[in-house]
């Protein structure tokens, strides 16, 4: 079992295009030019959503600015 450091690693060397978030754009593509509007429509509403959940979740520590 990886712990969470190790998958923080691989996490940061997986390209974008590799990531959950990077391979349903390419299908959202790939759906849109077979015609399948709706269905690219869909997913495109759930990437939008998962973005929105992990952007909630971020915490930010405060930094000096001086």
């Amino acid at each position: 079992m990886e712990t969470p450091l190790e998958q923080q690693q691989q996490t940061a060397e997986t390209p974008a295009a590799e990531s959950p978030s990077g391979e349903l754009i390419r299908l959202i593509h790939k759906l849109r030019w077979a015609g399948m509007d709706e269905e690219a429509e869909r997913l495109l509403k759930k990437l939008e959503r998962e973005h929105a959940a992990a952007a909630e979740n971020m915490h930010v520590a405060p930094s000096e600015t001086d």
